[in-house]
């Protein structure tokens, strides 16, 4: 087996269709399942950020996941963990609910939240990390990503869905470290028996939760994190040596990235379609939501889901949206997160969102949101009755 090769194949939502794919992507990669010594659990780590339905583009879609299962049953393995820690704040009693996994379960097959899961310490580069006792009892790994752009990390693919295997204080720890460091660290600790990229459907422009629906009609598969990742790369037209976590994860394997190159099994060209990046900020009309790579995507994310929620109930109706709204649309809201914030120029009232950016409120007198990630009823008050007590504007 080459850890260097990656097999693009065709594929659509259709089980049978899926099923062969993945055969034929390790068959042709040289994995030999037959010659696992036990044979006696799989774990599966999908993206389920968020309880979001299948047909959002947004998680791994089970369809996936239940081909990559039912291979490894028919190859003799006899119990098959489904395991996802979703996002800081997401709702982890709908994530399996919602997104329809809940229907994979049978007597050998379960689902697990990784986030509730028992845990043991491995080391990393950073001392010691906690990671769920599931992941080293599994006879083999597999790591299913949904293709999408993402507004901290350009991509979140293979390397990046790891993340979902630390429990919440981990998560909130590389943040603060930076993310593209931990990750690339993280890629060097615990590295996958096989990769299934899902980009069937993916997503493209505001990731990892806002973007649009992208078709690609492909699975991307490989057994080695950073050859995988930069093959999607190619795929979505994303320079991979612009990805910072890509660049230091294979530097952590001491490669050599202005001669790497993975080989491809497949017709790439055949499925390449230019991905539309994330930009530097979300924007709601006149309202911006600056990215900032040492803030979580949930709390990244936390103003669009607010607005978003608010849509949905019909209490917010007169009592939120007409003052919002003429503020969104004559006026300006700036809303910044994370550690080391920066604030934007030309900004219009100011919102800090989460506890890392509660110095920065107080220094200047913006209005803060508490929490990590803050709570969408106490964003959708900012944003209606907020006011910033100082106009002092920061010029860079």
């Amino acid at each position: 087996m080459n850890e260097m090769r990656v097999k693009v194949v065709k594929a659509e939502y259709d089980l049978r269709v899926l099923k062969r794919a993945i055969c034929e992507a390790i068959e042709d990669l040289g994995i030999n399942l037959q010659k696992r010594r036990k044979k006696r659990k799989a774990l599966l780590k999908p993206n389920i950020v968020i309880p979001a339905k299948p047909s959002s583009a947004i998680i791994t879609h089970p369809s996936v996941v239940q081909a990559v299962a039912e291979v490894l049953l028919d190859a003799g393995f006899e119990e098959i963990v489904v395991g996802e820690g979703a996002g800081l704040g997401a709702d982890e009693a709908k994530i399996f609910e919602i997104s329809r996994y809940r229907k994979l379960e049978r007597e050998n097959i379960r689902l697990l939240n990784l986030n509730r899961a028992e845990r043991v310490e491995i080391r990393w580069k950073y001392g010691t990390l906690s990671v769920p006792k599931v992941l080293l009892d599994a006879d083999f790994y597999v790591n299913l990503p949904k293709m999408k752009t993402h507004g901290n990390t350009t991509v979140t693919l293979s390397i990046k869905n790891q993340k979902g295997l630390l429990k919440n204080a981990d998560k909130k720890r590389f943040h603060k470290l930076g993310l593209h460091e931990p990750l690339a660290a993280l890629a060097r600790a615990i590295q996958p028996d096989l990769i299934v990229v899902d980009a069937v459907e993916c997503m493209e422009g505001e990731g990892p939760l806002n973007g649009k629906k992208k078709k690609v009609g492909a699975l991307v598969v490989g057994t080695n994190l950073v050859a995988v990742d930069i093959v999607c790369c190619e795929i979505m037209g994303i320079e991979w040596r612009k990805v910072e976590h890509i660049k230091l994860a294979l530097r952590a394997f001491g490669l050599n990235e202005a001669n790497y190159e993975p080989e491809i099994l497949g017709s790439m060209e055949e499925v390449r379609t230019k991905f539309k990046p994330a930009g530097e900020f979300g924007r709601i009309l006149h309202v911006y939501s600056w990215r900032n790579p040492y803030a979580c995507s949930m709390c990244i994310d936390a103003f669009s889901l607010a607005v978003k929620s608010a849509v949905r109930k019909p209490k917010y109706w007169f009592s939120f949206f007409p003052k919002f709204l003429y503020e969104a649309t004559f006026k300006r809201i700036d809303i910044i997160q994370g550690l080391n914030a920066k604030i934007p120029k030309n900004h219009g009232k100011i919102i800090c969102l989460g506890d890392c950016t509660k110095k920065i409120a107080e220094k200047y007198g913006f209005t803060h949101v508490k929490g990590c990630p803050p709570r969408a009823e106490d964003i959708l008050k900012a944003l209606k009755n907020g006011k910033n007590r100082k106009n002092k504007r920061d010029k860079g």
